[in-house]
């Protein structure tokens, strides 16, 4: 066949049919799908991996099971540390470990212990429910504490220190007994109290206020109450005189007058030797006023 009949007809050549497969063959192989939906392999996770040499002398090697590792995350740990905070505080509720059984009273005269627990209201409370100063701002506002302390001991132990007000004076308003402290604040009676000034007056004359810690009358009087005592031990209950102040009422029926200001020492003196004069008169129904120092003068009465 000549070349004229080859372009004609185009008759292949081997060449030609190699070059045909080769193309046929990569129009068959379609490529790799991108979309979305098709799952990719999961990666293996790592095993960890033992080996042992046995001890046989022969050269023995054993080959554990692998071990998956094993990763803490910080969710897990926080659930951890958020479970042990909510069973650690329902222990707390619920232990009598952390409750106040009973509070210890140190410096208490005048009150009972149970009476400065009732006070102090911490018994069967929580540890941790317990301010000492608020419980310290409670204790004084009774007349009775004039200051207080307290302290707190782990686990559940509180004690508390009081300094009380004395009383010094007994003092019968009316009808009704106050016991008084040197500042002039007044309280309840207590039991007994030894060497306490009794002062008697037959109508009220204390002006008791709805705060407890406000004196009722004015300390100058309490102290010469103490002082006037003090210069006359044989008189048992003093009087006192909104007008005239303290005073003393004789058996024999002499009525004297001291007030409450100057010096008492002084007027007892002068009151004993105005009455050593009238006995030698025998002058015994007699009023004496000594309210003045510097201008006593006495009435008869008849």
């Amino acid at each position: 066949m000549t070349l004229s009949e080859r372009a004609l007809r185009r008759i292949r050549t081997r060449a030609d049919q190699v070059r045909e497969r080769r193309a046929k063959h990569v129009r068959e192989i379609e490529p790799v799908s991108k979309s979305p939906l098709v799952k990719r392999r999961r990666r293996k996770r790592t095993r960890r991996r033992i080996d042992l040499t046995l001890s046989t002398g022969v050269g023995v090697e054993a080959r554990l099971p692998a071990i998956p590792s094993v990763r803490v995350g910080s969710r897990l740990l926080t659930i951890t540390l958020l479970a042990s905070m909510t069973l650690t505080f329902i222990y707390v509720l619920t232990s009598n470990n952390f409750h106040v059984e009973q509070a210890k009273v140190l410096g208490n005269k005048l009150l009972s212990s149970a009476q400065t627990r009732s006070m102090a209201q911490v018994d069967g409370n929580l540890i941790f429910n317990i301010d000492p100063e608020r419980v310290v701002q409670q204790l004084k506002k009774y007349p009775e504490i004039l200051s207080a302390e307290v302290d707190i001991r782990w686990p559940n132990q509180v004690e508390i220190s009081l300094v009380e007000r004395e009383p010094v004076v007994e003092w019968h308003d009316g009808g009704r007994t106050w016991w008084m402290s040197a500042d002039g604040v007044a309280f309840i009676q207590h039991g007994s109290w030894p060497d306490i000034v009794k002062v008697s007056a037959q109508a009220s004359v204390l002006h008791v206020y709805e705060d407890p810690l406000v004196p009722v009358i004015k300390p100058e009087v309490v102290s010469a109450a103490v002082e006037l005592s003090a210069n006359l031990p044989e008189i048992e209950t003093l009087s006192y005189d909104p007008v005239y102040g303290l005073g003393i009422e004789e058996v024999n029926g002499r009525v004297v007058h001291f007030g409450f200001e100057g010096d008492m020492t002084v007027k007892v003196q002068m009151y004993r030797k105005l009455v050593e004069r009238l006995s030698a008169r025998n002058i015994n129904q007699v009023e004496i006023f000594l309210m003045n120092q510097d201008r006593p003068f006495y009435r008869l009465e008849w």
